[in-house]
């Protein structure tokens, strides 16, 4: 189920104009920054899971999963061209992600846009987005 979920994230954020690299990561966000890449990058990370109560093992229940987008830019220029540059790829992922159906579970809601971090021309946002309603079996 996580594989199908991200492989559709994926998916939708390669259509996304001018981003270099869309991927999915495993790991932290400061191993992510020291590894090469071509910028501006997308990378998918399965964030984790808030389930609905159940009773034993067997029944059903409904999970919120959080995927979250982590965007990469770079700009020399100057502080605003980059914050700019960042911005559109910011809505661009929201104009993709917000409202659009993953196969058979649920569709994607915008939960955070934060600022991770900002540093020598470098801007990095983690944008998260939820399945609400997700159908999940108990072992």
């Amino acid at each position: 189920m996580l594989e199908t979920i991200q492989e559709d994230i994926i998916a939708e954020l390669e259509d996304i104009e001018g981003v270099a690299t869309v991927d999915a990561w495993q790991g932290d966000i400061d191993a992510l920054l020291k590894t090469p890449q071509r910028l501006p990058s997308l990378h998918v990370i399965y964030k984790g899971a808030v389930f609905e109560p159940f009773e034993q093992a067997g029944e059903n229940t409904t999970a919120a999963l959080d995927f979250m987008i982590v965007l990469t830019t770079k700009n020399q220029k100057s502080r605003a061209a980059g914050s700019v540059s960042s911005y559109a790829l910011i809505e661009a992922v929201r104009g993709k992600l917000t409202g659009h159906w993953v196969d058979d579970y649920d569709f994607l809601r915008p939960v955070t846009e934060d600022l991770i971090m900002a540093e020598g021309g470098i801007m990095v946002y983690g944008l998260v987005y939820r399945l609400s309603n997700v159908l999940v079996e108990t072992a």
